[in-house]
């Protein structure tokens, strides 16, 4: 079954490079918090699942109008077995997090205690996560 893509096609005219606000997530590098959301979706972009792991909020940086809220947070692909099963092995990066943590379900993470780091995407922008 091929799924619908909801996108619509915008013309915007000329695009070109932008200067975008950097925001410096170096200081909150070791610092200490609690996992706080864990979400599980369905790609739009790829075929199959993904959960998201998110902590709490740690900052709130930008001007009063725009303010972006800092929390560090994951991204784990699932996987689906022989009969259609979502899930995860135990050696994949879920389930080495999982056991690490002492979980034995994604939704024991809340409140776990990670320390968090800094990542940097494919296109070279720092986000915090943790490991």
């Amino acid at each position: 079954m091929e799924k619908e893509n909801k996108d619509k096609e915008v013309q915007l005219g000329r695009i070109g490079e932008i200067d975008l606000p950097k925001i410096d997530v170096t200081e909150y590098i070791g610092k200490k918090t609690k996992i706080d959301i864990v979400t599980v979706h369905e790609s739009t972009a790829y075929e199959g699942y993904y959960a998201k792991v998110q902590t709490k909020v740690v900052a709130e940086v930008g001007s009063k109008d725009k303010k972006i809220e800092l929390k560090g947070s994951r991204i784990f692909g699932l996987q689906s077995d022989k009969d259609g099963k979502i899930g995860y092995g135990k050696e994949t990066k879920l389930g080495i997090f999982l056991a690490k943590m002492k979980c034995k379900e994604l939704k024991d993470l809340i409140g776990k205690e990670v320390i968090l780091q800094v990542q940097t995407s494919k296109e070279g922008t720092d986000f915090l996560s943790f490991n």
